[in-house]
């Protein structure tokens, strides 16, 4: 996904170039597709914090119940947690970027 953005990035930085003012269609098409990397980021979101939640809780039972399997299991929600972190980030700093370009392309009219 972080792909798709970064080569939407590049085409609407083209388009920002051009210096051509875009039509309400082709607006209304950029604002769109905007949204579907939107979605996407606020899924991610919404399973990064069940996985932060989920770390907290297992971090909250091993206090209760100190175990191996415990610890095993904290390992892994964290283990995972992390890489969600890196791509959330990611899809939340490109998703502003757009916002940016697509700015940029408003004021073109």
């Amino acid at each position: 996904m972080l792909k798709k953005i970064s080569d939407y990035e590049l085409e609407l930085w083209d388009m920002v170039d051009l210096g051509q003012p875009l039509s309400a269609e082709q607006l209304l098409s950029v604002r769109t597709r905007i949204g579907f990397f939107q979605h996407e980021r606020l899924v991610h979101e919404l399973v990064m914090i069940l996985f932060a939640l989920l770390t907290v809780g297992g971090i909250l039972f091993l206090i209760v119940q100190p175990d191996i399997a415990v610890i095993a299991l904290d390992v892994l929600f964290f283990a995972l947690l992390v890489p969600y972190v890196k791509h959330y980030y990611g899809l939340e700093n490109g998703v502003q970027r757009l916002y940016d370009l697509y700015e940029r392309l408003e004021k073109l009219k």
